[in-house]
């Protein structure tokens, strides 16, 4: 490394990082003004794929927070198994170094885990992944699992299918086989399974570092075992529809998978059906996040999360549950169905034990699987939630809520274990295991 570095990124990542201020620095904390970015590391991936994750660039003002956060976001990528951002003040020319060390990209690997992070729903399975097709952050992925809910997937995404539009597309198939999620359903006439097959290409534009805006036209079908009125729009037991979803995302979170500061804007409609199916409904969606830095370690995280529809018949395979994707701590085992739903929750963390990368030569394994990243966070929590449906009134009563505590544990490659304690409204208790990020 050049002689005369001033700044070293730290240990401790931002997953577990507060870091209080804006990202616009004040002058007072600033390091210098970089002249050259220069990126190592990086066998196969593209400069420009690091580089586009980043706010410091050529005439930008240095400061640590900004080290910070540009580290997570190049670690968000996933391609990575480790990050550190140097800068070099002391020298004519004032230089950021980039350093990387990358993963194995191409990887056959097994399938394992807990459907809706639930350890009662257990699906294994095979798969294989490349993860950075031509060393410009493409994917191809294909899977098949069994055990709960088993499954068939492909898709693939090119992250930049024209730099100059700044247009990104991906494609997905998947075939499953779902057990029904309605409780109500199951107690008339006992559970049935729900067969989908999905196809649906996307076209988007990234809009800025934070944005972008996507449309998917896609089709669908969907077969119940054993029909019932409600089960599916059509009175044969098959609903096959065309559907047309659009979306906007702002994301200016330092790190996806567990992170201390930034917004997160998620927006989308989806109109299900066009005319050549008794199909006809849409579904409006909105999710809101957002991370505070508090200083000392501590994170103020919220998110509003939010669904309604419109138009004709919802069948129970198209309504909003929590119990499965979305749950309440407090009622984390316990289902509830509506067509529209609404949650807000809030978590104060601390970091406990910062994340931070270690190396771990005695492992028999190839180089890239020796880097590790591990932290542990502590959180206290309060979740609200209702679902409804159309014509019935929306008023407090009708939350649900939980509070309590917890500890997370950031695991490598991005995993996240949750281990909490929650008590509802009436002050029964329980303990939480998911193997996700609340938010």
């Amino acid at each position: 490394m050049k002689h005369g570095l001033l700044v070293l990124l730290l240990s401790i990542p931002p997953a577990c990082t507060s870091m209080a201020g804006s990202l616009n620095p004040d002058p007072a904390d600033t390091l210098g003004v970089i002249d050259t970015v220069l990126v190592f590391g990086n066998e196969k991936t593209k400069d420009y794929v690091i580089l586009d994750e980043m706010t410091l660039r050529p005439g930008s003002a240095v400061t640590i927070e900004r080290l910070n956060y540009d580290r997570a976001r190049i670690y968000s990528l996933g391609l990575f198994t480790s990050v550190d951002l140097f800068y070099d003040s002391l020298s004519t020319a004032h230089t950021l170094i980039v350093s990387v060390r990358e993963r194995w990209y191409l990887i056959p690997f097994p399938i394992f885990g807990f459907r809706y992070g639930d350890p009662r729903k257990v699906f294994f399975g095979a798969g294989v992944l490349h993860n950075n097709l031509g060393g410009v952050n493409k994917k191809i992925y294909g899977a098949v699992a069994f055990g709960y809910d088993p499954s068939l997937s492909l898709s693939y995404v090119d992250p930049l299918l024209d730099a100059g539009s700044r247009l990104y597309a991906s494609g997905h198939l998947s075939y499953s086989r779902a057990l029904n999620k309605s409780e109500k359903e199951a107690a008339l006439s006992g559970e049935f399974f729900e067969y989908h097959v999905n196809v649906s290409p996307t076209l988007g534009k990234r809009l800025s570092l934070y944005e972008n805006a996507s449309i998917s036209l896609g089709y669908q079908y969907v077969h119940v075992s054993s029909y019932r009125e409600g089960r599916t729009v059509s009175t044969e037991g098959r609903d096959q529809y065309l559907y047309a979803e659009m979306g906007y995302r702002y994301d200016s979170r330092d790190l996806g998978e567990y992170a201390s500061r930034g917004l997160s804007i998620g927006l989308g409609i989806t109109k299900n059906g066009f005319g050549e199916s008794s199909v006809n409904w849409a579904r409006y969606s909105a999710d809101l996040r957002g991370y505070l830095p508090l200083g000392g370690n501590f994170t103020l995280a919220g998110r509003i999360f939010g669904t309604i529809v419109s138009g004709g018949s919802v069948p129970t395979y198209g309504h909003a549950y929590f119990g499965y994707g979305e749950r309440l701590r407090g009622h984390f085992r316990t289902t509830y169905e509506g067509e529209n739903q609404l949650h807000p929750t809030v978590e104060l963390r601390y970091g406990l034990l910062p994340a931070r990368t270690i190396q771990a030569p005695w492992v028999p394994l190839p180089q890239e699987f020796t880097v590790w990243r591990f932290g542990i966070a502590l959180a206290g929590f309060a979740d609200a939630g209702t679902v409804w449906d159309r014509g019935e009134t929306l008023s407090v009563n009708s939350f649900h809520s939980g509070y309590g505590a917890g500890i997370h544990f950031l695991l490598p490659y991005g995993f996240v274990v949750r281990t909490e304690y929650a008590w509802d409204e009436y002050g029964r208790g329980e303990f939480i295991l998911d193997f996700s990020t609340s938010f």
